[in-house]
C-alpha cells in the first residue's frame, strides 16, 4: 500500500515536470521571435545562437548580458519567482528542479530552459521588456513627497529610543518636519554631504530622481554602524535595483500603494509599488520591518 502510494505521488511529479517541459516549449518559440525581433540573437556569439536555436537553451547570464547591452529584460524577474512559491525548496518541489538550480537562478544563473520551467510554475507570461532608463521615478513635477504617517507610526517601535536619530531627507525642521527624528537636514543643508554619525538610525525618503546617489550614501554610511530604512519605489525593472538592490540589499515590499504627502499637504495615490530597503543593522531587523509593516520580506543571496 504504501509502495503504491509512494509510485502514485511520484507519478504525478513527473506528470508536471511533464507539463511544466511541454509549456516552456511554446514559451520558447514565442521568446525566440521576440528575440529575434529586438535585434538580441544577432548579437550573441555564432554557437550561443546554435545552441538555443537547435537545443533551446543558454547560459541565462548570456543571454541576459546581451538583453540589457540591447535595452531590454525578462520577465518575470526570478528570484521573485523563487520568493512567491514559497523559497528554494519549494520552489524545487514545484518545478522539478534540483535544490542548487533553483539556488542558481534566484541568484540570475543557471540556463533559459530552468527559468522557463520556474517562471510556469509561477504561473507567469515570460516577456521580452524594454528598458527606459530615462522614465521618471515620479510622474509629478514636484519632487518633495511626504512619507505617510501611518507607515512612520509602524516603524517607531522598532527604535531603540522610538525616535530615528537623523532624517537626511527632510522637507522641513523642528514639529512641522514629517518624522519623527532628533536631526533633521533639509535640501540646504545638503545630507548627502552630511554625516549620518555612528551607530545612528536614520529613515530616508530620499527625492526619487536621485535615487542612486542616496543608496551609495547608506550604503557608506552603514560602515560607520549607521543603519537606514529608505523608502523608494520597487522598480524591479530598472537598472538602477539591478545593479544596487538585487541580491545586495534586504527589501521589504510594501502593501498596495502609498499615499504621500506633497510638498502643499495634499495627498496623492503613488502610481507604482513601494518598497523599503534596510540597508546596515542586525539580521533580524529586515524581517521585523516586514512585520510591523505588514509587508514582505525578499530575501536576498548569502
Amino acid at each position: 500500500m504504501a509502495a503504491s502510494l509512494k509510485n502514485n505521488a511520484r507519478g504525478k511529479h513527473v506528470s508536471a515536470v511533464s507539463e511544466n517541459v511541454t509549456a516552456s516549449s511554446r514559451f520558447l518559440i514565442r521568446l525566440l521571435a521576440d528575440l529575434d525581433t529586438a535585434g538580441i540573437l544577432a548579437t550573441l556569439p555564432r554557437e550561443s545562437r546554435y545552441q538555443l536555436r537547435k537545443y533551446g537553451n543558454i547560459a541565462l547570464p548570456r543571454l541576459i548580458a546581451a538583453m540589457t547591452k540591447q535595452g531590454y529584460y525578462l520577465t518575470p524577474d526570478p528570484g521573485l519567482c523563487v520568493e512567491r512559491l514559497g523559497g528554494i525548496r519549494p520552489a524545487a518541489g514545484k518545478t522539478g528542479l534540483s535544490v542548487n538550480t533553483i539556488q542558481a537562478l534566484k541568484q540570475g544563473r543557471a540556463t533559459l530552459r530552468s527559468y522557463l520551467i520556474l517562471a510556469i510554475a509561477h504561473k507567469s507570461l515570460v516577456r521580452l521588456q524594454k528598458i527606459n532608463p530615462r522614465a521618471a521615478l515620479w510622474t509629478a513635477k514636484d519632487n518633495t513627497w511626504m512619507t505617510p504617517s501611518s507607515l512612520l507610526q509602524q516603524l517607531y517601535p522598532l527604535l531603540p529610543g522610538k525616535t530615528f536619530d537623523i532624517d537626511p531627507c527632510s522637507p522641513c525642521i523642528g514639529p512641522a518636519a514629517p518624522v519623527r527624528a532628533y536631526v533633521h537636514y533639509t535640501e540646504r543643508h545638503d545630507g548627502l554631504r552630511q554625516s549620518w554619525g555612528k551607530g545612528t538610525y536614520c529613515y530616508v525618503n530620499p527625492p526619487f530622481s536621485h535615487l542612486r546617489k542616496w543608496i551609495h550614501k547608506a550604503l557608506a554610511e552603514a560602515d560607520n554602524g549607521v543603519v537606514s530604512i529608505l523608502l523608494c519605489p520597487a522598480r524591479v525593472d530598472s537598472i538602477w535595483w539591478h545593479t544596487l538592490v538585487a541580491n545586495r540589499i534586504p527589501v521589504v515590499m510594501l502593501r498596495g500603494r502609498l499615499h504621500f504627502g506633497g510638498g502643499d499637504n495634499r495627498q496623492q495615490k503613488a502610481p507604482f509599488a513601494s518598497a523599503l530597503l534596510i540597508i546596515g543593522g542586525s539580521a533580524q531587523l529586515p524581517k521585523r520591518v516586514a512585520e510591523a509593516t505588514g509587508g514582505w520580506l525578499a530575501s536576498i543571496a548569502p
